[in-house]
């Protein structure tokens, strides 16, 4: 009503009224108020607040019964379930359930779910306060002095006079006992104290926050919201669909999934592709509602080859999510515009990075473009505080930094579009190849395993590195790179991967100088080698040798190349064209005075002529290795000289004095702590038990060895193992297991790699036994199940003992003396 119409039906005087509202009467008489609020038709309660707010009393606070327990529809849906989320929401409880505990922050990266899980906990915990729950959305508000007149309209404060808000709210709330919950914090921050001194200020209120970053107030407590739990590689390599479903972040997807597409079904045709778009969504939540719908166009094989880029697939979520939250592009740009100048720089700076970086990689690498006020670690800590990137502890103990893919994703476009990309990835390039070139010098003798295990923590970041060169077209880098990380590849386990990058430098390489070729080829020619690709192996050798011969290169650059053309022609039989190519090299070596690479040879050259027959040659040339390396004080080296020598006995049937030398060779491995020579001496005691008849001693040889050789992933020597242990069971009459360690081993390693023709042909026997003994259909199943085991599945499965169907076997082999794999 007008001031007019007031003055009428109260009996005030119209100035009267005006000076009230313009706020020049401080203290109206009584009869005046009185008369007003009969006119306003004001309830008995409400007109004692009247009389109070007029005489200058505060008004008393007035619960909204209905305001604190409504759960106003911010952007979840209570109806869906809550997947994957016991523990973290149990813990939750825990902490709100504690008298001790006034602030609890719930925090995580962009799409983790923070929001869904805080609207869990307030419809779960209405009944644990007298005056239930209040939900406040923060995400609207563009400052932080918004957060307070924000909560209080939520609660229904009434404000009096020149009265601040946070007054307001804390009259409001000193008597209230009920949780609030504030989402959305991130970008409010500065607000923290002031949520402080409420709680401080109101013994029954208790908060509950959701923000990508920490308050960093006293009463904190922080919770991380993780990603949802995604399916190891195994279990997706193995594409179970009844296992796959009870992975959180998978079964989160089939639920979206089955409510657009409702006969749409996890099977074993389309689980490994559902379980490969939940990896690389990262597990995210939100991540996984956007790409759900996709299935009504797409088949799970083609959302999951259409994920990259991913940031444009993922659009259009549910109409009720905020719109920051309708693609994750618009999220993870809500989230990086709340970051100052420095830490932003360092977040596109990180997209470089594959996996996660050390931070003294982080430090050299995201400052080339530009250094960073204060260095890289108060920014680095900015991010983490964000849950824009991740810190965890790698298992050398040292520090180091992660981000989500879908984040790199997104922190690589703002790379590009800052024109810092080609500095930065340069800088990635440079660090990546000085870390491999150290390990290539370092990765000898008892700092093997320490050396493996640090470059497989940056495995990732070299194929980042060789991705860029080959896009750049910087072969050069791209192959120097390569050979430094021979040894990763040769005896990690990867070198049917490092064959393929070779192979794919190698067709670009023209260009290259040619000693880099020719040492890249050599190389090559090493790891087809060992992946049973002889032609390959001898080709590559062969190019390396002429690359060599048509520049004049240095003579031990000619030796080698000899010694590795020799080394795939011997591993494909032709021992004959073998001898002299090695003798050849052993001369040249002796010459040169290169006594690691003499002694390494003479090996070689003793597995030659031992194949020809000559067992009293090939011992000298063992022995005459032996004493080398003794004088060198390499006791690594030597204990490979003593196991081809006990091995050499074997085959010349003095068990005796095998063992004498295997027990040697396991003592100088053992002391020296090398995992590779721990792990061959302990299956070459298992090659021996086999020709002495002991089944359970070759077993436990096997076992002991592929405990270790999975551990440091040597997948060639692996497969031996494997082999050995199917020979074993084929034995002892279990033929379906025997066929499942076969293929096992075929597919890590194929026989054709195998160090030689009796080894193989043994093998081949047991194969064809057990084939025969099974039938094709169940022979190709159980052969093809053992094909899908990763290597540390099969070596867990190695240790059990499973009994089987009993078979007629026998027989009784034993093998050669194996090459140097250098």
């Amino acid at each position: 009503m007008t001031q007019a119409e007031l003055a009428r039906l109260s009996g005030v005087a119209l100035r009267t009224i005006r000076n009230l509202e313009l706020g020049s009467t401080a203290r109206p008489r009584h009869e005046t108020v009185r008369l007003l609020a009969t006119a306003l038709g004001l309830a008995e309660e409400s007109m004692e607040q009247f009389a109070r707010v007029a005489a200058g009393a505060p008004p008393e606070p007035r619960l909204d019964p209905e305001a604190p327990t409504r759960l106003r529809g911010l952007f979840g849906n209570l109806a869906l379930p809550l997947i994957g989320r016991d523990g973290v929401l149990a813990r939750a409880h825990t902490l709100l359930s504690r008298s001790d505990v006034r602030l609890l922050t719930l925090t995580g990266p962009p799409g983790s779910g923070k929001t869904r899980l805080s609207l869990e906990l307030a419809a779960q915990r209405r009944g644990a306060h007298r005056d239930g729950v209040a939900l406040v959305s923060l995400g609207p508000l563009t400052a932080a002095d918004l957060v307070v007149p924000a909560i209080g309209q939520v609660l229904g404060c009434a404000e009096a006079p020149n009265e601040e808000p946070l007054e307001s709210v804390i009259r409001c709330c000193a008597r209230r006992q009920m949780l609030l919950v504030l989402d959305n914090f991130e970008h409010v921050l500065a607000a923290g104290p002031d949520i402080v001194e409420l709680l401080a200020r109101c013994p029954g209120l208790q908060a509950l926050v959701t923000s990508r970053a920490a308050l960093r107030v006293r009463l904190e407590r922080q919770l991380p919201v993780p990603p949802l739990e995604v399916a190891s590689p195994d279990l997706e390599r193995a594409g179970h669909p009844e296992e796959l479903r009870r992975v959180p972040a998978i079964r989160l997807f089939v639920e979206r999934a089955e409510a657009v597409v409702p006969d749409f079904d996890l099977t074993a045709g389309n689980a490994p592709a559902v379980a490969a778009i939940c990896r690389r969504l990262d597990g995210l939540p939100l991540a996984l509602e956007l790409a759900a719908p996709w299935l009504q166009v797409l088949s799970a094989e083609d959302l999951r080859d259409h994920l990259d880029p991913r940031l444009e697939l993922l659009v259009h979520g549910p109409r009720d999510l905020p719109e920051r939250q309708q693609t994750l592009r618009a999220t993870l740009r809500w989230s990086c515009e709340l970051l100052d100048k420095a830490p932003r720089a360092l977040l596109r700076r990180l997209s470089v990075f594959a996996g996660s970086a050390a931070v003294d990689a982080v430090e050299r690498v995201c400052q080339a473009a530009g250094t960073l006020p204060g260095g890289v670690l108060p920014h680095l800590a900015s991010l983490v505080e964000h849950s824009l990137a991740q810190r965890h502890d790698g298992p050398d103990g040292r520090p180091r930094v992660a981000l989500l893919e879908s984040v790199r994703e997104y922190a690589r476009e703002e790379l590009q579009a800052a024109g810092e990309l080609e500095t930065t990835a340069q800088a990635h390039l440079d660090r990546c190849a000085d870390e491999a070139a150290r390990a290539a010098r370092e990765m000898r003798g008892p700092a093997e395993a320490v050396w493996l295990e640090r470059l497989k923590l940056e495995h990732d970041n070299m194929r980042a590195a060789l991705t860029w060169t080959v896009d750049r077209r910087r072969t050069e880098a791209g192959l120097r790179l390569a050979v430094s990380l021979w040894l990763l590849w040769g005896i990690g386990g990867h070198q049917r991967e490092g064959l393929l990058w070779f192979e794919r430098l190698l067709a670009s390489a023209d260009g290259v100088d040619a000693d880099v070729r020719a040492d890249a080829a050599h190389i090559a020619g090493f790891l087809a080698m060992q992946v049973g690709e002889l032609s390959l192996a001898i080709a590559r050798h062969r190019q390396a040798l002429d690359l060599l011969q048509a520049t004049g290169g240095d003579r031990r650059g000619m030796a080698r190349a000899l010694r590795g053309l020799a080394q795939a022609l011997a591993r494909s039989g032709q021992y004959a064209e073998a001898i002299p190519l090695l003798e050849q090299s052993v001369a040249a070596f002796s010459d040169l005075g290169d006594e690691p690479l003499l002694a390494l040879s003479l090996l070689d050259l003793g597995v030659a002529v031992s194949h020809e027959g000559d067992s009293r040659r090939s011992m000298a040339l063992y022995e005459q290795a032996l004493v080398i390396q003794r004088r060198l004080g390499n006791t690594q080296r030597a204990a490979l000289c003593l196991v081809n020598l006990g091995n050499q006995a074997m085959l010349d049937g003095d068990l005796a004095q095998a063992r004498a030398r295997l027990t040697e060779a396991a003592a100088i491995a053992r002391s020296g702590n090398w995992p590779f020579m721990v792990g061959l001496t302990a299956a070459t005691f298992g090659d021996l038990a086999m020709g002495e008849g002991d089944r359970a001693e070759a077993l436990a040889g096997y076992r002991a060895a592929l405990t270790v050789l999975a551990r440091i992933g040597d997948r060639f020597s692996a497969a031996h193992c494997l082999r050995g242990v199917a020979q074993c069971a084929w034995l002892e009459g279990r033929a379906a297991r025997a066929a499942r360690f076969l293929g096992a081993a075929e597919a890590l390693s194929p026989l054709s790699a195998e160090m030689d023709w009796q080894a193989t042909t043994t093998y081949e026997r047991v194969r064809r036994a057990t084939k025969e003994h099974l039938g094709p259909e169940r022979f190709a199943a159980a052969y093809e199940s053992g094909g899908r085991l990763s290597l540390d599945e099969a070596a867990v499965e190695a240790m059990t003992d499973e009994r089987g169907s009993a078979a007629d076997a026998g027989g009784r082999d034993l093998r050669s003396p194996a090459h140097s794999r250098e």
